[in-house]
């Protein structure tokens, strides 16, 4: 089975449901192949070295919700997140541009070292509170994957990959992440319950059974 997951490094509900799907892959009986798929929740963000980079998560939700609610809202999701082993630092995380990061995981792919990256960076951005959007930090991240740097060309490259992954989930009409794609038969939206994804992968399963019988 093919499961593509649309998501963005610095969502931290994308790497709340990123372990909620390896919850419900160990228990699936069959072969599963995970893709990542970059998606930006805010593609407008300042870049590296623009004004209002890296600023804090807090200080960029403070023009959207009162201080009460960030805390309330925070709080919440790290509780989450610590029962699936996560150590969440939302109020020390930076508010960054995640296209170089999500180029990263694509260049990262190309070395087979995709899942590793889109972890790495995932754990960088919500536990470590690091700027995922510092090419310093990004190439310190590359060498402890093991990831060589690239090529002006492979960066070329895997900015193409990233701005086709966008041009996809805007096609299929992804507007939330992270989005599940269960072998381009079934998808299930936002970072839902290991039973729930599970179910969604059984289903997924019955209906790939029933077409290959089909069509004998």
């Amino acid at each position: 089975m093919q499961i593509e997951v649309f998501s963005d490094v610095v969502c931290p509900w994308c790497y709340l449901g990123k372990r909620r799907l390896e919850a419900a892959l160990a228990d699936f009986d069959g072969p599963a192949e995970v893709i990542w798929r970059a998606f930006q929740l805010q593609p407008d963000a300042p870049r590296f070295g623009e004004p209002g980079a890296g600023e804090l998560s807090t200080v960029a939700l403070a023009e959207r919700y009162p201080p009460e609610q960030i805390a309330e809202m925070q709080g919440r999701l790290t509780a989450l997140a610590a029962e699936e082993g996560l150590d969440y630092a939302l109020d020390r995380a930076h508010h960054v541009n995640s296209f170089d990061a999500h180029r990263l995981a694509k260049g990262a792919a190309r070395h087979g070292r995709g899942a590793e990256m889109v972890e790495r960076l995932f754990r960088a951005q919500q536990v470590e509170a690091l700027r995922i959007d510092d090419p310093a930090v990004l190439a310190w991240l590359a060498e402890e994957v093991g990831v060589p740097a690239s090529t002006p060309a492979e960066d070329a490259e895997d900015a193409a990959a990233v701005f086709a992954d966008l041009e996809e989930a805007a096609a299929i009409g992804v507007n939330g992440v992270p989005f599940f794609v269960l072998d381009r038969r079934l998808a299930v939206s936002g970072a839902q319950s290991a039973e729930l994804l599970g179910r969604a992968l059984a289903q997924a399963a019955t209906v790939r059974e029933s077409s290959a019988e089909s069509s004998v």
